[in-house]
């Protein structure tokens, strides 16, 4: 048997063991020295009131100043050298903040004044308390300036000190045996979802179709006669509705609705509807129970309007002040008033999003919004544009990381117009549904909806043509229902987010009162009298503690605002900061994925926030960001998602070429992520509570990934057993840990009888675990073995 604990000997080899002897420790007891800057004095000093230890501290005050961003305190260049592994620990205590105001801290080279070069960030939120935080990174070779800085975000009052800067990864190493024995004890291991049944609808009496109410190909626009025959049906109780075969256009800003439905049946019979328009949904399905719909495509009408486009780089300004671009698909690019949501590079050989080393710029992601103002561009061509960099940002990325040829994707739209919304029904099938493009999340699932059903339902690129993008956000997301929802022989590919996001929505509040919670940074608007709530401590871990609501209080309409929930009993005293609430009226638990394909997308192919869940006999291929990602976390300034996640079963699914950004650097550019993010997404501050647990990755094949296959973290009782882990192809960088396991503050992680193919790219088979974080790890049976 072999265990993380024997291993300690190699891990020195690797350079896992820290030697505190090496260490550089900046205290700032002596003043400054050679080993820090302070960047802007004017908001950086050292001080020797109230220091968080010894006689000195780093006062950070930002509240004078107008910036967004205020680059305060950085490390000496040299300190940290390029290519090598740290682990820097740091305590910050924050006195005042302002809304959205935080301590960003970042590993940057001194010469980068953007994002693109970070190898870590960590953000400090929690007001006047002491946090201890840990980093762990490693430089890039290629830059000889990174550097710890400091920025603090808008207006903040804070203290810095005990800054310990450390070489090494602080983890050991165990690799397989090279006589491993298979590994034949009994486990106790995850069993996924229960399997469930759709009910399907009765059979109908009647049968209507849309043509009777006026629905023709010829029609400009057949929203008011689809309207009228679903409200017909309703009405009188028919069981059938059917759309003669053909091409339908909408145009209207109003959905097709089908509302308050029970036991029917939509049959399109093969037919394409087409929108154009500019707000508002496509087709809504809520309040229905027992109903079937069928046999249709949704397209969006890009000879006029395209969701997506292609460009090619032709020129660049030589201080970066404008990129000049073609579009490679469209002799006239026809929308002049072009919206430019966000530009992503795309891979040459897949078309598809993402390839190592590849960037991003954001514009318009949000329209309307002032922190996404539209791009400034002008036209050269029919069908080529200038695009000028707005802020130094952009101006720093376009003279360094952009260069002509490149091709990138451009959204023009992002969540707009969602294509099939579905809330609040009970037993619901598509099938045969195909969406070519919507310029939004191609299905949402939502509310009380439970036992539905998506069958040989796809999203994909419209046959016979150059698009680059189907739908522009998430293929599916699920935000809060009461779960049993399965999908079996899908297609779901090329775009602009996750291919399946399923998850409930939490949220964070303090006790103000014996009975009363104050929120923060908190939607009540799905809360209701009545609502048992579940409320677990800052750090997931149980508080023992449900009640029901009694009310809740407050003039507000978003989750920036503050709300007063009362309870009916009395609540505990706080651990820590706040508390995280569960709403037990949802749960997006029973979730079966069988037999589908998930590939090219933007992030990642599952977004797993729930219980119960079966992955099996899938595929997926080019996934940005990762296949799996399996998670729960809250923030104070965006997103709050997930009540954990239990019981996971992923059996028989191909990976390969998954993550080809290799995101997630410091956790190792994992294909499987396990994970939480407290306070902010992403964030450096884990849990030891084992939140995700009971999870089993097995019989699985690993083709060609840049990382390590699962990175476990935040997680307990993880079983990964008989996966075929194989690489055969080179990247530009080959990362040590490729293909193998990484772990840390996890538990009762069982690694057995995995077998890796020998290869130059599976440098070290094995596992690489935190010491500090990890314990009971089993590593056994597993080989290595020639193809």
């Amino acid at each position: 048997m072999a265990s993380i604990q024997i291993a300690l000997s190699v891990a020195a080899i690797l350079g896992g063991i820290m030697s505190s002897a090496s260490a550089i420790t900046i205290d700032f007891e002596k003043g400054k020295d050679d080993s820090f800057k302070i960047l802007n004095e004017n908001y950086a000093s050292i001080t020797k009131e109230n220091p968080l230890s010894g006689t000195a501290s780093l006062l950070l005050d930002t509240r004078s100043s107008s910036s967004e961003w205020n680059a305060c305190f950085a490390t000496s260049e040299g300190v940290l050298k390029p290519d090598t592994d740290y682990v820097i620990s740091l305590t910050v205590k924050i006195l005042e903040a302002k809304d959205d105001s935080f301590v960003h801290v970042i590993v940057r080279p001194l010469d980068v004044i953007d994002g693109t070069m970070d190898v870590e960030r960590a953000n400090f939120v929690d007001v006047g308390s002491v946090k201890k935080m840990k980093m762990k990174f490693r430089t890039k070779k290629d830059k000889m300036t990174y550097a710890l800085q400091i920025h603090p975000k808008n207006k903040v009052l804070a203290l810095v000190d005990d800054i310990v800067i450390t070489k090494g990864t602080g983890e050991s190493y165990v690799e397989v045996a090279p006589d491993a024995k298979p590994f034949t004890k009994p486990l106790t291991v995850a069993t996924g979802a229960a399997e469930f049944t759709v009910d399907m609808p009765k059979p109908a009496e009647k049968t209507v179709s849309v043509a009777e109410f006026g629905a023709k190909p010829e029609n400009p626009d057949n929203c008011k006669e689809f309207n009228d025959a679903i409200r017909h049906c309703k009405e009188n109780s028919i069981g059938k509705l059917v759309v003669p075969n053909g091409v339908y256009r909408f145009t209207s800003n109003n959905p097709v609705k089908f509302s308050g439905l029970k036991d029917f049946e939509f049959d399109a019979q093969g037919s394409e509807f087409i929108w154009l328009k500019e707000r508002g949904g496509l087709i809504e399905i809520a309040g229905c129970e027992r109903v079937l719909f069928r046999n249709f495509f949704v397209d969006w009408d890009w000879e006029k309007d395209p969701v997506g486009s292609v460009v090619k780089i032709t020129g660049i300004d030589t201080d970066g002040s404008f990129i000049e671009a073609k579009f490679l698909d469209f002799q006239r690019f026809p929308k002049r008033d072009m919206r430019i949501g966000i530009i992503e590079g795309l891979d040459p050989v897949t078309m598809s999003v993402g390839y190592e080393n590849s960037i991003n710029i954001g514009f318009e992601f949000f329209k309307g919004r002032a922190d996404t103002p539209p791009a400034k561009y002008e036209w050269l061509s029919d069908n080529s544009f200038r695009l000028y960099a707005v802020d130094a940002n952009k101006k720093s990325i376009f003279a360094k990381s952009i260069r002509p040829g490149m091709l990138f994707r451009i959204r023009h739209y992002v969540y707009d117009m969602v294509g099939i919304s579905m809330s609040d029904n009970k037993h619901l099938t598509l099938s045969n549904i195909t969406i070519y493009s919507c310029p939004s999340h191609a299905f949402v699932s939502a509310g009380e909806q439970h036992h539905w059903q998506f069958l040989n339902t796809h999203i994909k690129l419209r046959p016979g043509t150059k698009r680059p993008l189907t739908c522009s956000a998430d293929h599916h997301h699920i935000a809060r229902s009461q779960g049993f929802f399965k999908m079996d022989g899908c297609d779901f590919g090329f775009g602009g987010d996750d291919c399946l996001n399923v998850h409930d929505t939490t949220g964070f509040a303090s006790r103000s009162g014996e009975k009363i919670l104050t929120t923060k940074n908190m939607d009540v608007s799905y809360y209701k009298a009545g609502d048992l709530v579940e409320l677990r401590n800052d750090d997931y871990s149980p508080t023992g503690y449900t009640s029901k609501l009694v009310k809740k209080g407050g003039d507000g309409k978003g989750r920036k605002d503050v709300y007063e929930l009362t309870f009916e009993d009395p609540i505990p005293e706080q651990k820590g900061t706040g508390f995280i609430l569960f709403n037990k009226r949802f749960g997006s638990r029973n979730i079966i994925i069988r037999n589908s394909y998930f590939h090219d997308n933007k992030a990642r192919g599952l977004l797993l926030l729930t219980n119960d869940v079966t992955v099996e006999n899938n595929r997926f291929f080019h996934n940005e960001m990762g296949a799996i990602k399996i998670e729960t976390g809250y923030t104070f300034n965006v997103w709050s998602e997930g009540y954990g996640a239990s019981n996971i079963v992923i059996r028989n699914n191909v990976f390969e070429n998954v993550n080809p950004i290799g995101a997630y650097r410091n956790e190792k550019q994992p294909v499987i992520y396990m994970s939480v993010y407290l306070k902010s997404d992403p964030s450096v501050e884990k849990t030891l509570y084992p939140i995700l647990n009971n999870i089993l990755v097995e019989k699985n094949s690993f083709v060609n990934n840049p990382g390590v296959i699962a990175y476990i973290c935040s997680a307990g009782n993880v079983v990964i057993r008989d996966n075929r882990i194989e690489n055969n192809k080179t990247r530009i960088e080959n990362q040590l840990f490729r293909g193998s396991i990484g772990a840390a503050y996890a538990s009762d992680v069982k690694i057995v009888n995995n077998t890796w193919i020998r290869s130059q790219y599976n440098a070290k088979p094995g596992v690489f675990a935190d010491i500090e974080t990890t314990k009971d790890i089993l590593f056994e049976g597993n080989t290595v073995q020639d193809k």
